[in-house]
């Protein structure tokens, strides 16, 4: 549904979400963790009710997208669809463009048999390796566990949340500088800057620990 001109960091929204919520959470469970006398973790636990909440209604609000409604066989309202995203009326090159597209995946009669094949392997190979790399890197371990980490070397508890809190300030701020720039330079090229940042920042978390 996105627009081509932005459709780069339109995609990265969703992360950049993600991250927001990331530090949002670190922001409370620090706050938590000093009232209650120690049964703040219960309001911690029960405060992820609320962006669910607000998840699921927000989900009753979503249109269907131009694409779902044309492989639905629904062309007259995919076409309003398509008008009241855009905004305009000159929708017919990129309607087509997506009937055109609809017919060809269609037009596939064994999908998972082709997407075996020989020519598309590079591209099954990276879909499944970039994901899998990224999470072997330990990104998450030090994201999800940081307060037990950094109270293994040393740090007190309050010392701890802080410090997982300063951590994820940084989530959100990055990802904002990725959706500025990522249009203008491209995916391929946010995609190699960050794997070489990564490998950078990787060999110094490895000799501390």
């Amino acid at each position: 549904m996105a627009p081509f001109k932005y459709r780069g960091a339109l995609n990265m929204c969703f992360q950049l979400s993600i991250t927001i919520g990331i530090f949002v959470a670190n922001l409370f469970n620090y706050y938590f963790a000093k009232i209650l006398n120690g049964q703040g973790w219960r309001l911690s636990l029960g405060l992820g009710a609320v962006p669910a909440i607000i998840f699921v209604i927000g989900s009753f609000c979503l249109p269907d997208s131009p694409n779902s409604l044309v492989e639905r066989g629904c062309l007259e309202e995919a076409k309003r669809e398509l008008v009241k995203i855009r905004g305009t009326t000159e929708i017919d090159a990129e309607f087509k463009d997506i009937l055109a597209a609809s017919e060809a995946s269609q037009s596939v009669k064994h999908p998972w048999r082709t997407l075996m094949e020989r020519k598309y392997r590079p591209q099954l190979v990276f879909a499944i390796c970039i994901p899998f790399f990224q999470q072997f890197t330990g990104l998450n371990v030090i994201t999800f566990y940081a307060p037990i980490l950094f109270r293994s070397i040393g740090f007190g508890s309050t010392a701890s949340l802080m410090s997982a809190v300063i951590i994820g300030s940084f989530k959100p701020v990055s990802t904002l500088v990725s959706i500025l720039v990522v249009d203008k330079f491209g995916r391929r090229t946010l995609f190699l800057e960050g794997g070489v940042q990564m490998l950078l920042c990787q060999v110094p978390v490895s000799i501390s620990k």
